[in-house]
């Protein structure tokens, strides 16, 4: 009898057993195929943007090519008579060759710090000589653009970034660049504002342009986003500009964020790291 009962525990143990690693078989299996239509969606998801994003180059790289082929053609055509037509067809095909230059850098660029193939050389600056060698650059198009450029810093007098100051330099470039594409006033703003905040400083750069409407707003610092097609057929640029800046910002440990009100103007700011005063520091 005892034999029996033993057996039948047996049969029942093996049979709890089975039922278990059913039970785990069918749990794995559905994780598995969770995971599977995760990766499906992540694949579908990264073949989407990479359809975009080369319709995006295709676009940028046409648009001044078949300008670049017009304006040739218009002067084996003799349609530039005079020599002032000729300087104007020569210098417009200059203009778009060097928008194809910038697409082809700035794609470049984006690769390289992307796949982290940049070394970042970090030194330390003090900030109104940094900002007055960035902004010496950019002055002639805001004069042209007849944009009025405001500054203000009110951090202490002597206070040094601690940054790669040719990366630094592109994140304003790129950031004041996208401004005064988008300032659609008569008497154009733009607003730099330095801040302390203990170990890093905000740097504020407002301007009183066309704005973001309010759920484009997160989006602009993704890669190769847009806001409003047609706008951006009219100011170019290959929507790198913003994800570009990102990335260098949080490459140097800091943050950025961008306010915007339809209308009235957008404030981008970002936080950069100050350099550590070692004697204070001992």
């Amino acid at each position: 009898m005892a034999i029996h009962i033993f057996i039948i525990c047996l049969v029942v143990l093996g049979l709890q057993n089975i039922i278990s690693i059913t039970i785990h078989k069918k749990r794995f299996s559905k994780q598995v195929d969770e995971l599977q239509k995760q990766l499906d969606e992540k694949k579908e998801e990264s073949e989407l943007v990479m359809r975009e994003m080369l319709s995006n180059i295709t676009h940028d790289l046409k648009t001044p090519l078949t300008a670049i082929r017009g304006y040739a053609q218009g002067i084996l055509d003799g349609v530039a008579a005079t020599p002032d037509r000729m300087n104007k067809y020569i210098s417009t095909i200059r203009n778009k060759a060097d928008d194809m230059a910038n697409l082809v850098n700035e794609l470049s660029l984006f690769a390289q710090i992307y796949n982290k193939e940049i070394e970042y050389k970090k030194g330390g600056v003090e900030i109104d000589e940094y900002i007055s060698r960035c902004m010496s650059n950019l002055s002639l198009d805001l004069e042209t653009r007849k944009i009025d450029f405001l500054y203000r810093n009110d951090v202490e007098k002597g206070t040094c970034l601690y940054i790669d100051e040719e990366k630094i330099k592109r994140v304003f470039y790129n950031v004041i660049g996208n401004a005064y594409k988008y300032i659609d006033k008569d008497l154009g703003m733009i607003f730099l504002h330095i801040e302390d905040a203990g170990k890093m400083v905000w740097v504020r750069i407002t301007d009183n342009g066309s704005g973001i409407e309010k759920d484009e707003l997160p989006l602009i610092f993704e890669r190769f986003y847009r806001t409003d097609s047609s706008r951006n057929s009219k100011t170019g640029g290959t929507g790198l500009g913003l994800a570009i800046a990102k990335k260098i910002i949080e490459d140097h440990g800091g943050q950025i964020y961008a306010e915007s009100e339809k209308g009235k103007g957008t404030k981008i700011s970002f936080s950069l790291p100050k350099k550590v005063d070692e004697k204070k520091k001992i």
